[in-house]
């Protein structure tokens, strides 16, 4: 008897754990826009400097785009790398809604620096149309 208790509580526990897996993967596998709500212009609108903008922060930059706090300080990603790590942040990321600050970087060497700028820029303004997500569009530092 102790055998067959013991055999129906862990095939309930092994039955928990599949349903419980299943719906982590799934919120996960929903996209942005699925997850989070449009943008709300309200609720950033008197927002002056980057450190009160409280949702994701891309600074583009000629080697691809840095996201403010979550990629390392002037270290970029490729512009085909921004999707992943924007879909993988967790829903509290984006109080405003589906927006993101972007901004050129203000430091540049040369006109080379500025033609790589501006085609990462294209390229990064381009993936955001694609996933939905509202651009807010800050000067260079």
């Amino acid at each position: 008897m102790g055998a067959f208790k013991t055999t129906i509580l862990l095939g309930f526990l092994l039955a928990q754990l599949v349903a419980t897996v299943g719906i982590g993967c799934a919120q996960a596998s929903r996209s942005l826009q699925d997850r989070i709500p449009t943008s709300d212009p309200k609720k950033y609108q008197s927002v002056r400097d980057a450190t009160g903008w409280k949702n994701p922060y891309l600074i583009v930059r000629r080697n691809g785009i840095e996201i403010s706090g979550i990629t390392p300080v002037g270290r970029a990603i490729a512009v085909e790398s921004v999707r992943g790590v924007l879909e993988r942040l967790p829903d509290s990321a984006w109080p405003y809604g589906l927006v993101v600050a972007v901004q050129k970087v203000g430091v540049l060497s040369g006109e080379t620096d500025l033609s790589r700028i501006e085609a990462n820029r294209t390229k990064l303004l381009k993936l955001l149309k694609e996933l939905g997500i509202a651009v807010d569009r800050w000067p260079s530092a």
